[in-house]
């Protein structure tokens, strides 16, 4: 179970900060009752668990008191699928056949709304007998008393497997005694009567042995070894094979003896005990928890793969995506080969996988749903023997916990339907099916950031593809071929010669069914402008045209409109496409199809960020005269002037309602700055503005900041090219020693942030005697690099954060992200990255740029935000100690053991002397830190006020507002109306 320490350690969850904007005024509303009689409605499911097949009729039951409802189809990409309003009949039948994941809403109204939701499948057809004997399957708790009815999904996905524990203490009571018959009607007929092949755990203490502890002394080490073999005669016609123990290592099941010297022993008695009961049943250990110490290798030292026909492996790697399985699989193999006269032996992953929720280290479920497929995809690839997810429900429905939180299914009490699908479910299908009969054939990255992998299978050619970032590439294809989405929506497409094929690579894998001869670049896309909900969503479609012919082209978006456009030979021609208005804020993703003629070229999708048309947001701050404040701004970013009613505050046990204009103009916004230099400690605010009569809320938290302590960054662009910029003057970043150094030639360093308008930058100077770096991606952290955090707000005020890392490694330069908000782990695509090392000097240089659109949660509007660093360092045997500033990385992560930074204005423009007889130009007053869009900011007016964010043009209007008393000390209120960003 994956409660142990990951590579990376594990961050403490704080509380939770939001900022909400204006609800959507179009399109239909999915919101809780209006008022008590409001009508009431739920959903029946018409197929167990919501999971449809292709070729099911798709439908469903409801409740309600409401004479007619209002319903919608979203699939897995966020797209309206089908969505209709009727007379309330009980029953709902909506036009979806696609195989994919979906999410249906069902809204009655009548004195108030009130909706339901919950989330549906169709799955690939599968040959439910031929995939109990495949690679893939599924962790269960079966024998913790989980309901066995969620075993039928098994059978219903495609991986008729699970892995379960059939525990020692309640098979034998008595000494020499089994009772099996719990187990098996916990699990284990129903099992065998649907064909579902069970992987057995033999685990954990027993009472009558070494008072419950794991089993060392020899009487207990052979009542194990006697238990396991009664497993292995009872069922070993219908497992996959036994596991000895379960993380030993960790000390699972109350076990205290931990050492691989105890555990060997136990293996050296248990599997030759297995094998006279069974011995065809592979038994396979020793299911280690951390890869990254000497703890496995310890095993094979003392013998362990003498005994074992299989290596199990939990490589959990949770936010870091599937690319680290990768890196895994490929070290556990080699350590295997070194202690296994060069021949490899089956792995085992019997535990891997995300959790989904709000804690900060889970993962959104679309991005579970795509690393599990990518994992399913890199263990074939490896040939791996078994891959079980971890697991098939979810154990609970609090958000926060990750251990409640790793199931393919939703739990039984889940207000979405018991144990309806989450996407992973749908994609892990879809994985486990394109793999049925896939053997490995060759992979290779044809394009940066591109994987390819293709494996042959019984249906000719697979190929799957997927990239660090969006893009879309170029397919030569030898006739046609099925493009089938994560989901398992396919398209057929046709190619030849000077016939390309666009295929809309991403995070999420793509598989291709065909003969692709080759994977190219191309100039073809769409991209979007960011939008705001209720207005149409503008883009940008381009087409590269053949080299040697003309050709015409059209783009048919998902409402049925076309657009068109013509190419010479040879030429890459764009033109502006409008899609429609969305509905909710957001990421607005959207596909269309692209033709030539009438052969059909593929799909292009695009994404764009959509905000509220009016919408509130509140953060610290620090003004251009170094005060902290907490800020809040009421943004107007459509285009008619909003009435702006009132803007009110909590600060603690504080508050105040300050004068506001009664008006905020188009494209404009006001903003409020309340000082928190009284402020004693951590406070939780809540900022409201009535808008046209709709309140808007923001709450979160703020902290004291000591200016004096807080790093000054200052405005200075680096180039990232490996050699220090000139830095004099700016402030450095102090690290405290390394205790395990030897001295400052061993390990000191000194680094700097600095920052512009499209970048925050990191640079460090490093002296080591010893350059150290064996790993890669996730992994740096365990030789020479620099592992670095940034939040938005004071040190505390984060729930969720950035950890970057970079080392030069085996393959150069890198740069990996760990921690994110609202994004993924991995590499930085975007960010660029430069590391020189000069061996004689024992000096590294590094240096990178963090686009501010990939720090999400930071706003550089603020010139507010906290950071830490550590310098790792390794001499050739793991990490050894490290250099630090702040905290809150190497121990628990915790954002409160951040240290404030405070981003300078930049240096004042000095205008050369004015020729005599030429009047001098006007001033604006001075300027200050940077507005949202990246532009300076600019004195408002020659009186004196504070510093203002501005976008440009015309000069922002400012007005001082009376000063209120809102508790100890009083609080003044600055309030400013600006022109609003157009982000």
């Amino acid at each position: 179970m994956p409660k142990h320490p990951s590579p990376h350690p594990v961050p403490r969850l704080v509380a939770a900060t939001a900022a909400l904007a204006l609800a959507a005024t179009a399109g239909v509303a999915f919101a809780a009752p209006a008022s008590a009689d409001a009508p009431a409605v739920s959903i029946r499911p018409d197929a167990w668990g919501n999971l449809f097949h292709a070729g099911d009729a798709v439908s469903f039951g409801y409740d309600t008191t409401a004479p007619t409802i209002a319903w919608r189809v979203v699939d897995g990409w966020g797209e309206v699928i089908d969505d209709g309003t009727e007379p309330a009949d009980g029953v709902l039948a909506p036009a979806v056949t696609e195989r994919g994941w979906y999410r249906l809403e069902v809204t009655a109204a009548g004195d108030g709304t009130t909706s339901a939701a919950t989330t549906f499948a169709i799955l690939p057809d599968i040959d439910a007998a031929a995939s109990a004997t495949g690679r893939f399957g599924a962790a269960t708790h079966y024998g913790q008393s989980w309901d066995p009815a969620s075993m039928q999904a098994l059978t219903a996905g495609g991986f008729a497997q699970l892995r379960d524990e059939v525990y020692w203490s309640e098979v034998e009571t008595q000494p020499g005694v089994y009772d099996w018959s719990r187990a098996r009607a916990e699990f284990l007929d129903p099992a065998r009567e649907q064909g579902i092949r069970p992987l057995l755990l033999a685990g954990y203490g027993n009472p009558l042995y070494d008072a419950g502890n794991g089993p060392v002394s020899p009487d207990a080490v052979a009542a194990y070894a006697a238990y396991a073999a009664a497993m292995a005669a009872e069922f070993g016609d219908m497992s996959t094979g036994i596991e000895v123990w379960n993380e030993w290592d960790l000390g699972l099941g109350g076990n205290t003896n931990v050492s691989p010297e105890d555990y060997v022993a136990l293996l050296s008695a248990a599997a030759p005990a297995i094998k006279t009961a069974a011995p065809d049943l592979p038994v396979i250990g020793p299911a280690v928890a951390n890869l990254n110490t000497d703890w496995l290798e310890r095993t094979f030292q003392l013998g362990a793969l003498d005994h074992l026909d299989g290596i199990v492996l939990h490589p959990y790697s949770y936010p870091v995506g599937a690319d680290a399985l990768d890196e895994t699989l490929t070290r556990i193999d080699a350590l295997v080969r070194r202690y296994n006269g060069g021949e490899s032996k089956p792995l085992w992953i019997t535990e891997h996988g995300w959790p989904t929720g709000t804690n900060a280290r889970a993962v959104s479920e679309r991005q579970q749903a795509a690393d599990i497929a990518k994992s399913a995809v890199i263990a074939a690839a490896h040939d791996a023997a078994r891959y079980y997810v971890y697991d098939l429900v979810n154990d609970g429905v609090d958000d926060a916990e990750t251990e409640e939180n790793f199931g393919l299914l939703h739990h039984p009490d889940d207000a979405l339907g018991a144990f309806t699908p989450k996407p992973s479910f749908a994609a892990y299908s879809v994985a486990a099916d394109a793999l049925a009969t896939a053997t490995f054939a060759e992979r290779d990255e044809p394009l940066p950031g591109l994987r390819h992998v293709r494996f042959d299978t019984a249906d000719g050619p697979l190929h799957v593809l997927w990239s660090d970032a969006p893009q879309t590439v170029s397919l030569e294809v030898a006739g046609s071929a099925d493009l089938t989405t994560m989901f398992g929506d396919t398209e057929t497409v046709t190619g030849g010669a000077g016939a390309p094929v666009l295929a809309p690579t991403g995070t999420e894998p793509l598989y291709v069914r065909g003969d692709v001869t080759a994977i190219a670049q191309t100039d073809a896309g769409l991209t979007l402008d960011a939008g705001v909900v209720g207005a149409p969503v503008t883009g940008s479609w381009t087409v590269a045209g053949r080299a040697d012919a003309a050709s015409s082209w059209r783009l048919v978006l998902p409402d049925g409109t076309e657009a068109t456009q013509t190419t010479a030979p040879g030429a890459t021609v764009s033109t502006t496409v409008s899609f429609p208005a969305p509905a909710t804020v957001g990421t607005y993703e959207t596909s269309a199809r692209v033709y030539e003629g009438d052969r059909y070229a593929g799909t292009l999708r695009a994404a764009a960020a959509v905000s509220e048309p009016v919408s509130l947001r509140a953060a610290q701050a620090v003004t251009a005269e170094g005060a902290s404040v907490l800020r809040i701004r009421v943004i107007n970013a459509s285009a008619t002037a909003r009435a702006l009613d009132s803007v009110s505050y909590t600060l603690g046990d504080a508050g105040g309602q300050p004068e506001a204009p009664a008006i905020v103009d188009a494209g404009s916004d006001v903003v409020v700055d309340i000082p928190l230099d009284t402020l004693a400690g951590p406070a939780a605010f809540t900022a409201t503005a009535v808008v046209d009569g709709v309140t808007l809320t923001a709450s979160g938290r703020v902290a004291p900041v000591d200016a004096a302590s807080a790093l000054p960054a200052a405005h200075r662009t680096i180039t990232v090219d490996g050699t220090l910029d000139d830095l004099d003057g700016v402030t450095p970043i102090a690290f405290t020693a390394n205790p395990e150094a030897d001295d400052d030639f061993d390990q000191s360093a000194v680094a700097w942030l600095t920052w512009d308008e499209e970048y925050l930058y990191f640079s460090a100077d490093v002296t080591d005697d010893v350059h150290d770096q064996p790993a890669q991606g996730a992994n740096i952290w365990q030789g020479d690099s620099i592992q670095f955090t940034v939040a938005g707000g004071a040190p505390g005020a984060a729930t969720t954060w950035h950890e970057f890392g970079m080392a030069l490694t085996s393959a150069g330069p890198q740069l990996y992200r760990w921690l994110s908000v609202d994004a993924g782990a991995g590499p930085v695509p975007g960010a660029p990255v430069a590391i020189s090392r000069d061996d004689a000097a024992g000096r590294t240089v590094y240096e990178t740029a963090i686009p501010w659109r990939l720090l999400r949660g930071v706003d550089r509007a603020t010139s507010l935000l906290s950071s830490a660093a550590i310098v790792n360092e390794a001499d050739g045997a793991g990490r050894a100690g490290f250099l630090s500033w702040g905290g809150g990385i190497a121990g628990e992560k915790d954002s409160g053991e951040f240290t404030a930074v405070r981003l300078l204005a930049p240096a004042p423009v000095v205008e050369p002397p004015v020729e005599p007889g030429q009047p001098a130009a006007p001033g604006d007053g001075g300027s200050a830190a940077p507005g949202a869009t990246g532009g300076n900011a600019t004195t408002a007016g020659a009186n004196g006020a504070r510093a203002l964010a501005s976008t440009g043009g015309a000069a922002p209007l400012a007005w001082l507002g009376a000063a209120v008393a809102a508790g100890a000390g009083g609080i003044a209120l600055l309030l400013t109306r600006r022109r609003a960003p157009r982000s």
